[in-house]
């Protein structure tokens, strides 16, 4: 389907009141078409959609500024109307593009189905529609101009994108049930899973020989593995719906973030990984502190993952940004990222290598779900690598509590 509509123009106005009648038609269609590409954009994440929007909403904009700026007084007075009703719409709709492209598309379509949103766009339809009716019944000779502004094949695609929107919507609802059935159907079997494999490797069951041992190893590895890309599944699902619950209470980030290294250091060693650490005492946040330990050992261990084996440095700072914010720092001397990819490594499922051969496992999710627990927090992630091969800088900004 094509993206860019074109209107009808073999029929031209030739006075003004069809001028106007032109303009007020061209407004609607513009409001459907733009509406139609955000909810679809919010379904389907696909950026034809969103590249669409961008190309229109400018020329809509436009649209709408000529009119106020060559209307007599009283027309002036309705074009300012409608040109504050577009900016209310606009806001919700930008709001929603920008929530898809920071993986939270389900909260994306939660705001574009909102009784908010069918309010403002009420507001502008009806405004539109009021008008062309009135100039069409002002009309001396209204066979001089169509009132089917727009041609029979961009009526029939904006059809067929209502059409869509409401599989989409169908197929969205379906999808969401579908994970959540799925995500804790795997999850069920593979917590006694993983008891039985710890009861074994405890040998209070029975004397097991190296070998035994080696594949209970491999067993518990596989299945912990697995727990966490249902754990992030879920945590994920919860994200987009706004539902991730937070306990948050007082706690110094210095001492959550030795909490995590001492957990973490068995496996730090055995990948002769070197940890060194550079922590402002006596910096405090409000924050969920076992959210806080999930996100860190996750960009500890993606640090460790892409590390060089029995060679790897990570280098954690905090420090404080400013009088109400704190930086937490995690360096690694890693293969790093390209500046291409740096923006979209917290975009949920994205994997920089997506070759069938790439080394590193994972979902894509860890860092996805990583940003919306920073965000829940009301602080900011980001990524900083020059260059491959020259490592990875991983940031992170949470407001502190201040006395």
């Amino acid at each position: 389907m094509k993206c860019i509509v074109n209107f009808r123009t073999d029929k031209r106005p030739n006075n003004i009141m069809s001028m106007r009648l032109y303009n007020i038609q061209l407004m609607r269609y513009y409001e459907e078409v733009l509406a139609q590409s955000a909810r679809n954009y919010a379904f389907t994440g696909d950026k034809k959609w969103e590249q669409r929007y961008q190309i229109l909403k400018p020329k809509s904009d436009q649209l709408l500024k000529n009119a106020i700026k060559i209307a007599d007084e009283k027309d002036k007075e309705f074009f300012v109307a409608m040109n504050k009703a577009n900016l209310d719409l606009v806001e919700i709709e930008t709001k929603s593009l920008e929530l898809v492209n920071n993986g939270q598309a389900s909260l994306a379509v939660k705001l574009l189905e909102s009784d908010e949103y069918e309010r403002r766009r009420k507001v502008l339809r009806d405004g539109l529609t009021e008008q062309v009716e009135t100039t069409e019944s002002n009309e001396l000779d209204t066979s001089s101009l169509s009132t089917n502004i727009v041609s029979d094949s961009v009526k029939t695609i904006i059809d067929l994108e209502r059409e869509l929107y409401e599989k989409l919507r169908k197929a969205d609802v379906i999808k969401e049930e579908f994970l959540a059935m799925i995500t804790h159907e795997l999850k069920t079997p593979l917590v006694p899973i993983i008891g039985y494999v710890d009861i074994l490797l405890s040998q209070k069951l029975g004397k097991i020989n190296d070998t035994q041992k080696q594949k209970l190893e491999i067993i518990k590895t596989s299945t912990g593995f697995l727990l966490k890309m249902i754990s992030d599944l879920l945590d994920a699902q919860k994200i987009e719906l706004g539902q991730l619950a937070m306990i948050k209470n007082p706690h110094y980030l210095s001492q959550i973030i030795k909490d995590v290294l001492a957990r973490m250091r068995p496996d730090l060693e055995h990948n002769g990984i070197m940890i060194t650490t550079d922590l402002q005492e006596n910096i405090s946040c409000l924050c969920d502190n076992t959210r806080i330990e999930q996100v860190l050992i996750n960009l500890i261990s993606n640090a460790m993952d892409f590390c060089p084996k029995n060679n790897g440095k990570i280098n954690i700072k905090l420090r404080l940004e400013d009088n109400t914010h704190a930086r937490i720092s995690i360096i690694d001397n890693g293969i790093g990222i390209p500046k291409s990819k740096l923006d979209k490594i917290f975009v949920k499922f994205y994997q920089i290598d997506t070759s069938s051969t790439r080394e590193h496992g994972g979902t894509g999710l860890g860092l996805s779900v990583c940003k919306g627990i920073i965000e829940s927090h009301g602080g900011k992630i980001w990524a900083e690598s020059e260059k491959t091969n020259n490592g990875t800088q991983i940031h992170i900004l949470l407001p502190i509590l201040t006395h």
